[in-house]
């Protein structure tokens, strides 16, 4: 169902085309040209180059307590420099029941409590292996704190789009050019419980994190792909 336009919609429709438009200038940065991971930070083996210039993340086999073996994840992976203010374009991709996600502002020694990250998820697939999510954990969330309003996710296996803006303590964003969250974060300003009343799972009020930290990708254990990231920064 379409909805009308909120005033600060319409200004990050704006703003961003603006930006888009401008893709050539000097204030947009490749941070991952498909080519080779130099500037990324990662254990090495836990990330590689594709074929089709994108990069995937790779998992190591372990033993449980009960001698059976399993898959664990390597590392996430980091892009160096870290960003305030910025407009971030990429495409990923999921393979069946992945869940992963796409760190912004963040710490690296504390990615879940030190900083923002957008859910990236095979709803159904993963759902089906590890029960119902809150809707705050879904595809497209911003993660725990407000569900998406859609999941315009293209089918697994296929490419996906993704526009994420930051400026302030304003963040949006689109996936396959439709909006699924548009937030205000000192909208959130109690440690664990969100805007609704319900809870979540962080330490630290989201209005009292970083404004500022750094950009990775998750690897949740499952495969998933990452290619054409572009950086605007909003001076």
């Amino acid at each position: 169902m379409k909805t009308a336009l909120t005033a600060t919609s319409l200004t990050l429709l704006l703003t961003t085309a603006a930006l888009l438009a401008a893709d050539d200038t000097p204030t947009t940065r490749v941070l991952f040209d498909g080519k080779s991971l130099d500037g990324w930070e990662f254990t090495e083996g836990g990330w590689v180059l594709e074929p089709d210039g994108s990069m995937t993340c790779r998992n190591t086999k372990v033993k449980d307590k009960k001698g059976n073996e399993t898959e664990r994840p390597i590392s996430n992976i980091w892009a160096a420099g870290t960003y305030g203010d910025f407009v971030l374009t990429l495409q990923y991709k999921l393979s069946e029941g992945a869940n992963s996600g796409v760190f912004y502002r963040s710490n690296p020694a504390d990615p879940v409590n030190g900083g923002f990250e957008i859910q990236l998820m095979d709803n159904v697939g993963f759902q089906k292996t590890h029960g119902q999510k809150d809707a705050k954990k879904l595809n497209g969330s911003f993660y725990d704190c407000k569900e998406p309003s859609c999941d315009p996710q293209n089918p697994i296996g296929e490419w996906n789009f993704l526009f994420l803006y930051c400026k302030g303590p304003e963040i949006a964003l689109k996936i396959n050019g439709q909006q699924t969250f548009s937030v205000n974060v000192n909208d959130w300003d109690t440690a664990g419980k969100n805007p609704d009343g319900t809870t979540n799972k962080f330490k630290t009020a989201m209005k009292d994190l970083p404004r500022v930290g750094r950009i990775g990708f998750q690897n949740h254990g499952q495969k998933v792909w990452f290619k054409d990231v572009k950086i605007i920064e909003l001076k």
